[in-house]
């Protein structure tokens, strides 16, 4: 069996998690990233190609991540006649604000507040969200009296939110069909080129992502992360059957009460960070692309395996 991926967000990790469950590897590259890819013993196959779509015709099992969307669009994955590990439908959930809200509200998970327009107040801070994964790419914080100006920039769909002054978390989960069990996977919070501002006097700076680093957080909050994690599988089993298979995040802030920013409907590249909660559940630490291929591997030795592909 070939785990097939394409080279970007969290394919390092897919890949190893891929080889420690004993699969082959395939990989699709674009030319100009060759020289770092053929450098990794993982890789037993690259398909060097600008079309990533070519992947959409793989023989293999296909995990998807955060780059698929932009590469390849919803309507071409959902389409597609390759085995997806995972449900392929749930990846557009977190691609508009409409089905990100939705899914939330369905799963009674508090939201940031969004401020219309004509409700912004001129001395109080935002933060203008722009729609769809990204990394950051595009958002920005600003006082109401500077947004007009700032969003006539703007031509992609945005929403306004109430800026929270708080601890930004992003909660890594693992849903196994096989298992029938949640498992809360880990923490992380972003580094981002606006942190710069802790350095020197404030200015305005992309939140685009740079990286990951693990958070550890008081285990008094665990409990009612896990619950939300839960509620967002039971939700998702009634929006877009079959629901969650394997990985997804919930994006929090959290102000003394968490208020959910949004999620991420397959691995986040947050669970690139070095985690240990999931050794609660397996003994040892284990990456979120070593727990893809051990789902994988299980639903093979169960003749399980079309429970966990699309």
């Amino acid at each position: 069996m070939i785990i097939s991926t394409i080279a970007s967000h969290s394919s390092l990790q897919i890949l190893l998690g891929a080889k420690n469950e004993g699969f082959q590897t395939r990989l699709y590259i674009k030319p100009r990233r060759k020289a770092f890819y053929s450098s990794i013993p993982l890789v037993d196959e690259l398909v060097v190609t600008e079309d990533m779509a070519r992947i959409l015709n793989d023989d293999g099992i296909v995990i998807p991540h955060g780059s698929f969307v932009a590469y390849l669009g919803i309507d071409a994955i959902e389409n597609s006649k390759a085995k997806f590990f995972g449900n392929k439908r749930f990846l557009k959930w977190e691609t508009t604000f409409e089905l990100q809200d939705r899914a939330l509200e369905k799963a009674g998970i508090p939201s940031v507040e969004v401020v219309e327009s004509e409700d912004v107040k001129p001395d109080e801070l935002y933060f203008v969200r722009i729609e769809g994964p990204r990394g950051g790419s595009g958002h920005f914080m600003a006082y109401g009296r500077e947004l007009e100006e700032k969003l006539e920039k703007i031509s992609e769909p945005y929403r306004i939110e109430r800026f929270i002054s708080g601890a930004y978390i992003y909660v890594h989960f693992f849903y196994s069909p096989i298992m029938d069990r949640l498992e809360l996977f880990g923490v992380d919070e972003r580094l981002v080129i606006a942190d710069a501002n802790k350095r020197r006097p404030f200015k305005s700076l992309p939140y685009i992502i740079v990286g990951n680093k693990a958070v550890a957080l008081r285990e008094s909050l665990l409990p009612k992360l896990y619950d939300y994690g839960l509620a967002f599988v039971e939700a998702m089993k009634e929006l877009e059957r079959p629901g969650v298979i394997g990985p997804f995040a919930l994006h929090f802030a959290y102000d003394g009460d968490f208020h959910c920013m949004g999620f991420a409907s397959r691995i986040d590249g947050g669970s690139n960070a070095s985690h240990w909660y999931s050794a609660l559940y397996w003994g040892k630490s284990m990456f979120m692309g070593e727990r893809i291929a051990r789902e994988i591997r299980m639903a093979i030795n169960e003749d399980r395996l079309e429970e966990v592909i699309t």
